[in-house]
């Protein structure tokens, strides 16, 4: 006997039916299992930083500091100083109209030599150094002479040896006494008195003519 199926009972007929119905499963179940999958990473994420503290940082906003420009220099002002004056200026200048000629006589006034003459040559040291009538020893002997001791100098205690220099000039005169290292002012006026008054020197030469030589010597004052 030959078995008839029932067209009804057939499920071929829905064979694309239940293809597309697998599909739709199976891409729900994709679907569910992604967004499970996101949504536990971010709950396992945003749990583990719960307990960290954020603090607000505050950026200051700086500005560059402007740089003046240097000053500008003070304006010097000019000062004019007027004079006043009694005299009254003329305004006018009369100058007489002069012509020359060959006939003209000219008159040439000579003026004098107005050279200064040189000052005399003071040397230090000469080929013939000046000399003292009767040698040091008649000098020191008649400073010892005419020295006198001051007696605000002596009352005091006052002692020590002044240096002098002083010029021999041509003439064998004694001039320009200086003090060179002094003592006290009584002793060194005193000092100055007696060479001052020296009687004349042999004077120095040089090149066999008498020229102007430094002297140098010391006084000693001392109290016995």
């Amino acid at each position: 006997m030959e078995l008839k199926k029932n067209p009804r009972a057939d499920l071929r007929r829905y064979a694309g039916l239940f293809f597309e119905a697998g599909l739709v499963v199976a891409l729900s179940a994709v679907l569910a299992s992604f967004n499970y999958t996101n949504h536990e990473l971010n709950r396992m994420v945003f749990s583990g930083i719960d307990n960290i503290d954020f603090e607000d940082v505050l950026i200051p906003v700086t500005h560059p500091k402007e740089i003046a420009p240097p000053p500008a220099p003070p304006k010097v002002a000019e000062v004019i100083t007027i004079i006043e004056s009694e005299s009254e200026l003329e305004e006018t200048l009369d100058i007489d109209d002069v012509e020359a000629t060959q006939e003209t006589a000219i008159t040439i006034i000579e003026r004098p030599d107005e050279a200064e003459e040189p000052e005399p040559e003071i040397f230090f040291s000469a080929e013939v150094n000046p000399s003292f009538p009767g040698g040091m020893a008649a000098l020191y002997k008649l400073i010892g002479e005419r020295l006198n001791y001051p007696e605000a100098a002596r009352s005091n205690g006052i002692t020590g040896k002044v240096h002098l220099k002083f010029v021999i000039n041509k003439k064998g005169e004694v001039e320009n006494v200086q003090i060179t290292r002094g003592v006290d002012p009584l002793l060194d006026r005193e000092a100055i008195r007696v060479i001052e008054g020296l009687p004349r020197w042999n004077p120095g030469t040089q090149r066999g003519k008498p020229v102007n030589v430094w002297f140098s010597m010391p006084i000693n004052f001392q109290l016995n």
